[in-house]
């Protein structure tokens, strides 16, 4: 009596310092926060019967029922009776010895605290998110589902629901189809005939689906409508079953611990009075994983995997009944219905969450959205791309964003007082040993670590983008054992592209603030022009694949141009200057100033956002460009015969959803977005201009005009270069000038000699 009385001692400490005090504890003694209490009985009273436990304990709404025992103590045949009553009642009875106090404690702090993931529950329950199922061929979810498909219909019900789950079928779907007809006539010859399949069971608390249940030999079977409205087992004569899971997986360890069963029993007997499952089995039915070997060819890879399967072969994993499973379960849900906060809990399990890429990464596009239109006007991320030559004011601009974090590259960061990543090779020296982490993999981790979004950044900046351009590079190369691309110039590049397109494109879609993209401009590639001059083209330092894709991904390409003291952000865009984006902005320079490209950003996404709503509206007709204007280039078109040239495109013949995409809803836009059209010349604003002969000379005049905006346009030339002159291009009196025809001036042509060509 004395070792029983000091083992309570110990009991009622640890539950006190738990938060489970004796019921009726004044307030002021507690000193933890309570979650629940305990009540002590004395049996062989007046008014208590003999052989109940000794403590109820109750936390959080869940009782215990506990009869204490000294380590040599030994339980009445009437504590025993009970105790096995309270367990066969849906509750849960323990007889308690000092030896499992520790697991006792593991199973009260199990009831305490929410072990499961919280925020899985609020994806899948509360906010009813839905996936879109991988299309891997070793997916789990069809995999099983076709494992049981083919055990209750047959192999070909379950190769035609595995064909059916994918768009497209390779050699490793087919794989696992030869698996899976191999397996599944094994795995049905170790059950027990004359069993139901998915057999429904809960009530209004809990709704479960048994795999497969099998009355115990000498049961009579009889059928009747449960509320479920599908068939279900009455027992007439015998009132034990065993009960059997299907599991296609080689980790038998996991489900040796898990609930589920055990759940299925509680439930099942709880809604079923008088009938009591008797055994429970796990069958395991193995996966077979070989690889093709790189010497072999798909047809022996086969062969050998044929003789791998015959080896293989199902098991029988049976499952003693454990109350304490259905503790845990019940625990965790009604911590789950009352909760109202839902905070992530990282574990082993993550890797099989449907969510896994969604809660850790932050990637989206695995889910489903709801079926309702965007507001537009609620999107406030800014994506841009800052390009311009070195101490341009790139890094000072980006700074002015509300807080930003630098992935910075080269080190220029001495006269800003952002918080940075210096994104740089690494050297740690353990010992002897010397571990380098290469740039490319500091700049991923960065993005990795981004995509938490566990920090307070607001505006994320990459400061070079051509610098870690080249880091990827060097990793690629350093991971395929490459010293340059031309090692394999099959496969490299496009293997540099893919990562670092794939890694920026992650970057972009942060849900951030502000995306700021930084490259220096560059200068050193010539273009030639149809008159055989040479131009500078003006672009990002950066692959021009490589950088049409980038564009593809911002919002906005903007150049920083900077003469002495003052700098422009300039929207620009031409053959020779490199520029554009998604959105329209009318206003080609401004100061270079925060408030300022605030100001212009929130005026283009206004628009487009009004070109959408008024997506059916006809466009205005845009006014030809003048010398006073000369705001946007026209369109650019090689030189024809008069024979061959085509009308300009009449305006209604437009796609007002395409204008709408364009972010133009002034209808300035020209189809094929931009400012220029490679396609088809300007729209005009007179019918009867379509047929004037157009000027050989216009495109280097519109170019110098565009370099040099002293030097005037010819007004006798449209938008469109059709001359509007009184006997056109050919009125024009030759000179001695070498360059074609001459300069237009504000009163008219300067006659020009014929070009040789035309000669």
């Amino acid at each position: 009596m004395a070792g029983e009385k000091n083992f309570e001692t110990r009991l009622k400490k640890w539950l006190e310092s738990e938060g489970i005090y004796p019921l009726g504890e004044p307030v002021d003694r507690m000193s933890a926060p309570p979650c629940g209490y305990w009540e002590k009985r004395w049996g062989g009273g007046r008014y208590v019967k003999s052989g109940l436990p000794d403590m109820r304990i109750t936390i959080k709404g869940i009782a215990l029922e506990v009869e204490l025992k000294a380590t040599n103590g030994t339980p009445s045949e009437l504590q025993k009776r009970n105790i096995k009553q309270i367990n066969s009642s849906a509750c849960f009875g323990f007889i308690l010895y000092p030896e499992g106090f520790e697991a006792f404690k593991a199973i009260v702090k199990g009831v305490k605290v929410f072990d499961r993931c919280p925020y899985k529950y609020r994806l899948r329950y509360v906010e009813g998110l839905n996936t879109i199922p991988n299309t891997e061929p070793d997916n789990a979810l069809i995999l099983g589902t076709a494992l049981h498909t083919g055990i209750e219909e047959g192999v070909e019900k379950a190769l035609d629901f595995y064909q059916s789950s994918f768009p497209i079928l390779t050699d490793d779907h087919v794989n696992e189809m030869m698996k899976l007809e191999a397996m599944i006539p094994k795995a049905k010859a170790m059950l027990p005939p004359g069993g139901t399949f998915e057999l429904p069971i809960g009530n209004a608390d809990f709704v479960g689906f048994m795999d497969y249940l099998v009355p115990v030999k000498g049961s009579v079977w009889g059928d009747h409508l449960n509320e479920y409205g599908k068939y279900a087992l009455a027992v007439e004569e015998h009132k034990y079953f065993d009960l059997y899971d299907f599991k296609y997986s080689n980790n038998a360890k996991s489900y040796a611990v898990s609930g589920q069963l055990h759940e299925y029993k509680y439930w099942y007997e709880l809604t079923h009075p008088g009938h009591r499952i008797r055994n429970m089995y796990f069958l395991i039915v193995p996966k077979v994983k070989i690889r093709q070997k790189k010497t072999e060819t798909l047809q022996q890879f086969r062969g050998r995997l044929q003789d791998t399967l015959k080896d293989a072969e199902p098991s029988l994993m049976p499952v003693q009944y454990d109350p304490l499973k259905v503790v845990d379960f019940l625990t965790d849900t009604k911590h789950m219905v009352e909760a109202t906060e839902f905070p992530k809990n990282p574990n082993h399990f993550c890797g099989w969450c449907e969510y896994e890429e969604y809660c850790m990464k932050g990637w989206d596009y695995m889910l489903l959205p709801k079926n309702e239109r965007r507001d537009m006007n609620a999107t406030k991320k800014k994506v841009v791309w800052i390009y311009g030559a070195p101490f341009s004011g790139k890094t000072f601009f980006a700074n002015a964003f509300p807080d930003p974090l630098m992935l910075n590259t080269d080190g220029n960061i001495k006269f800003v007082d952002a918080p940075y990543i210096s994104i740089r090779d690494t050297v740690t020296v353990e010992g002897r040993l010397t571990k380098r982490q290469l740039a490319w993999e500091v700049f991923a981790d960065a993005v990795a670590e981004l995509e938490k979004k566990q920090n307070d950044f607001k505006t994320i900046v990459v400061d070079l983008l051509e610098d870690t351009y080249e880091a990827c590079r060097v990793y690629i190369c350093d991971r395929q054992g490459w010293k340059h691309e031309s090692d394999d110039s099959f496969r490299a590049w496009d293997m540099v592209t893919s990562e670092f397109l794939n890694t920026i494109k992650r970057l972009v879609n942060l849900d951030y603030e502000n995306i700021i993209l930084i490259s220096h401009e560059d200068r050193s590639r010539d273009l030639t022009r149809k008159s055989g001059d040479k131009i500078s083209s003006i672009r990002p330092n950066l692959r021009e694949k490589v950088a049409n894709k980038v564009a593809g991904m911002v919002d906005l390409v903007a150049r920083i141009v900077a003469d002495d003291n003052d700098r422009v952000l300039s929207f620009k865009a031409s053959e020779v200057i490199f520029g554009g984006g998604r959105l329209t902005v009318h206003n080609k320079e401004i100061p270079l100033d925060y408030d300022a490209f605030c100001e212009v950003y929130e005026e283009a996404n206004s628009k487009a956002v009004g070109a959408l709503k008024r997506g059916g509206n006809t466009p205005a007709t845009p006014a030809p460009e003048t010398a006073d204007s000369g705001e946007q280039r026209p369109s650019r078109r090689g030189r024809k015969p008069k024979a061959e040239e085509t009308p300009a495109p009449d305006s209604e013949g437009v796609d007002d959803a395409e204008r709408a995409a364009a972010g133009d809803p002034e209808g300035t836009w020209t189809p094929g977005g931009g400012e220029t059209d490679d396609s088809a010349p300007v729209e005009q604003t007179e019918p009867d201009t379509t047929n004037l002969p157009k000027c050989p000379d216009a495109e280097r005049i519109f170019a110098q005009h565009e370099e040099n905006p002293e030097i005037p346009l010819c007004p006798s030339i449209d938008a469109g270069h059709r001359c509007h002159k009184e006997g056109g291009p050919d009125g024009c009196p030759p000179v001695g000038s070498s360059q074609g025809r001459g300069t237009r001036t504000q009163d008219g042509c300067e006659p020009a000699p014929a070009h040789p060509e035309e000669a």
